[in-house]
């Protein structure tokens, strides 16, 4: 059964692409609209001028963009973050962003999706994207496909 869920049948087709040079000023006001409009978190596709995939964003990966690490004092995180949503989004984007084609297998989307700690995994074909996988959907179906085992379902031996 496993083998038969592949990328497309978890992914979701309704994300925005950014530019790589939109600033994260726009891509956090971007994220904030998408996600005020579904009420469910939301991923951006950073693309360059051919829509090539460059990245993700998504809330948390802006957040580390724009705290960084090692602060310590509330007005210069403040600082730190003001300065950097002027900061171009291509030059900001974090390395190792798990991506699978659109037939990967579930095995392959669990592999890349638990290396990092992200909520979605991107799904890209031919270079450019078409969707992201939520790591809930990946859950989801491993737990679904635990729950139906076999004819009898799932036993708890005592």
């Amino acid at each position: 059964m496993a083998d038969r869920i592949v990328a497309r049948d978890l992914m979701r087709t309704d994300f925005q692409r950014i530019q790589t040079d939109q600033t994260l000023g726009e891509a956090m006001a971007a994220l904030r609209e998408t996600q005020r409009e579904h009420g469910i978190p939301s991923a951006l596709m950073v693309v360059d001028e051919h829509d090539t995939f460059c990245g993700m964003l998504t809330a948390r990966l802006l957040i580390r963009i724009l705290v960084g690490e090692g602060e310590t004092d509330d007005a210069r995180l403040l600082q730190v973050a003001s300065e950097r949503l002027k900061q171009c989004v291509g030059d900001a984007l974090i390395e190792g962003i798990p991506v699978v084609a659109p037939d990967d297998r579930l095995l392959t989307m669990i592999r890349r999706g638990i290396t990092t700690r992200l909520d979605f995994v991107a799904v890209v074909d031919d270079g450019r994207p078409v969707g992201f996988a939520p790591v809930t959907a990946i859950f989801q179906a491993v737990a679904g496909m635990a729950l139906t085992l076999g004819d009898e379902g799932v036993r708890f031996d005592r």
